[in-house]
Formats: C-alpha cells, structure tokens, sequence
C-alpha cells in the first residue's frame, strides 16, 4: 500500500476508511438503548486496531440533521418573578418554547407571563402592558432594548392601584440563560434576595416598568455540540461541559468532537480539508464509539440537566409550569430528532517501533579544524 503524506510532518497514513452514520433507527439495533441523539455504536466483528507506534485517529467528514429543536426552551426561557403586595411570593415562568420570528414576539411572551402572574398575585383584575422592541423584523433600526410598561385594570378596564411594594426578575444559573435572551444580568448569588436581573421601577401607583441593560437576542445556543466517549486529547473551557457553579479549571479534558453552527431548518458541517475536526485515540484497539449530542453547557438539546433520561427536545406541551412536559416521550427514538454523519478513521504510522528513535552523538572533527577548546569524549574501547 503506498503510503500519503499528513498534514502532521512525520506521521503516514498506512490505512483510512469511512464510516457512515445514520441513528433515525439506532434504538432497533446493537443492545438497543441508543437514541437518535445519544447512539452506541459496536464494530463486533469490524474492530479497527493500530500496529506498534501507530495510533487510531478519527476525523469528522460531514453531519447533517433537520433542526428540531426550538430558539427558546426550557434551558434560557425560565425566570424567577419575586415580590411582595402585602404578602410574599416567588414563582418560577417561562417564556413559551418556540421558535420566534422577531424580538417583540418574545417581548411579548415574557411580558404576558409577568402580566399573568401580576394578575393572580395583585389585587388588580388585569394587567395590559406595551412592550418594545416593538419592530417585527430583525433588520430594522432599533437598539433591541427590552422596555415593558405593564399597568393595573380594574373590572371596568380602568388603570387601579396594583398594590406592589416591590418586584424582582431574577435569572440563577440553575434556572438556565433567559439572561441572555432578555438582555438582563446573571443571578450569581442566590442568595441575594434584592438582586433584579432587569431594570424595575413604578412610574406610578399603577404601572410597573421593566428594562433591558443590553440587546435583546432570539437564541443562546447556535451550535449544536458533537461529542464522542472516546475523544482525550482535545481540551475545553469548563464551562462547556457545565451549566452551573463554579469551576474548579480554566481547561479541562474534552470530549468535543465538533460544533456545528444551526441554520433555521437544518443543523449541517461539510468539511472543506478534512482535517477541521479530530481526535486522536490512545488506545490501538477501537471496537465501540459512542456519539451524542449537546448544547454549549454540556446539556441534552432542549432539555434541563436533570432531563437526561428524557427523549425530547421541542413537540406539543399540555401543562403551562415552568418545567415544561411534553405530551410525547420519544423524538429521539420513533420521531425526527436523529442525526447522520461521515467519520473518517486512519490508521497513523508515528514512528517505526523497531529503530532507535534518538539522534545519534556526531562523531568528533579533526584538532586541527577545529575553532574552540577541544574536550576529551569516550566514544567506545580505544584503537590503541
């Protein structure tokens, strides 16, 4: 076989195939608890296996999979609502998971939750509200500041006292990255009771105004991240593997294969060079490999941390808590959350075990020649 050139100086390919992937079935095969974004896959009788002073490197071709999941879930629409009208309360909502065409439609959203829940808290019959941005494009000339003027109804529709002493939105870690879409602060100190992760002030007795410090932004997550088990010499950020706490390193260990950027209807990475993405393995024997898919905090798409177990990301919901339930379990294993890819795997000669791989000593010049102090050196037995 004759051997090519790596872009690694030094090293050959002395064997490469491909594999190609397709999970929409992967739980009607192997041991059966694969799923559409979480596969297992056994090479049985195809186990691959390097020689001495070779390795096993797997690089990634081409992923494709439809994108559905949604723009906002349940990882960066959940908030916390806190305040007092005589009595204490504290609730966790949402901003509807969905897709949203423009920055008003989740204004909107956010601001008819807050509405809702003012309305069961307040004495207050209803709660109106205008909100900006209020543009319903993207590209008009705006500065995507979040800015909601809720006022207070009575039964006749007239503005009434809305009873409030005080009101928080704060946004924790533990409740996901709404933060970013609403352009408000993180909540890092739980424990601070007083902290708002928006602007919040009473123009008035009757209305409540809520503001934005930053633009507003219809996504948190643009990539989808491919990870593999058997991925050890790629490093990363801690925080991609971690949506909560503090953090031990700035450099971990990683298990990212790659990311690749979401489009509105498909998620898909074709490699120009073949060499954007790869891991090395370190052990000659490869005989299973698992590929799974995350979000950029190590989470399953669309779902909380502790929703592992759960199959999915983005369908029909009948309960309105903030933990959003969906009426079916199993996108990733009879529906359309599935993937396919094209994985490259050579086989890398480093070096030839059986050669000394050290340089050898260069033997002495002649005296005469020479244009420093010589030094006495023992080469081995003398000729004399």
């Amino acid at each position: 076989m004759s051997l090519q050139t790596s872009r690694f100086q030094g090293q050959e390919v002395v064997n490469s195939f491909n594999i190609f992937i397709d999970t929409e079935k992967s739980s009607l095969v192997g041991d059966k608890t694969s799923q559409g974004d979480d596969v297992k896959i056994h090479f049985e009788g195809q186990t691959i296996e390097a020689k001495d002073g070779e390795l096993i490197r797997i690089s990634l071709l081409n992923f494709t999979m439809f994108n559905n999941t949604y723009m906002v879930n349940q990882n960066n629409g959940r908030f916390n609502l806190r305040g007092t009208d005589g009595t204490a309360f504290n609730k966790t909502l949402k901003i509807e998971p969905k897709n949203y065409l423009n920055l008003k439609d989740i204004a909107t959203s956010f601001a008819t939750a807050i509405a809702t829940e003012l309305t069961s808290q307040t004495v207050a019959n209803s709660f109106t509200f205008t909100v900006k941005p209020d543009s319903t494009t993207m590209s008009a000339t705006d500065d995507r500041l979040l800015d909601i003027t809720l006022t207070a109804k009575n039964s006749s529709n007239v503005a009434t006292n809305h009873g409030l002493d005080n009101l928080h939105v704060q946004i924790p870690e533990s409740v996901g990255d709404a933060y970013c879409l609403l352009g408000g602060l993180r909540q890092d100190d739980t424990s601070d009771t007083d902290f708002n992760s928006l602007k919040i002030t009473f123009p008035d007795d009757t209305t409540v105004r809520i503001q934005g410090f930053f633009p507003m932004q219809r996504v948190t997550d643009p990539y989808v991240y491919l990870r593999c088990n058997n991925a050890q010499n790629g490093l990363e950020m801690s925080v991609l593997s971690n949506d909560r706490g503090r953090y031990n390193a700035d450099i971990i260990n990683s298990d990212i294969l790659a990311k690749v950027f979401k489009d509105v209807e498909f998620i898909s990475y074709n490699s120009a060079t073949g060499e954007e993405y790869f891991m090395n393995l370190q052990q000659r024997k490869l005989s299973n490999l698992r590929l799974f898919l995350t979000d950029s905090k190590g989470r399953k798409l669309g779902r909380l941390s502790s929703q592992r177990d759960l199959g999915t990301a983005a369908g029909a919901t009948t309960t309105l808590n903030d933990i959003t339930t969906f009426d079916n379990n199993f996108q990733s294993t009879l529906g359309n959350l599935y993937f396919t890819a094209v994985l490259r795997v050579d086989i890398i000669k480093m070096f030839e075990p059986a050669k000394l791989q050290s340089v050898g000593l260069k033997p002495p010049g002649k005296a005469r020649e020479s244009q420093s102090v010589l030094t006495w050196q023992d080469y081995g037995k003398p000729k004399y």
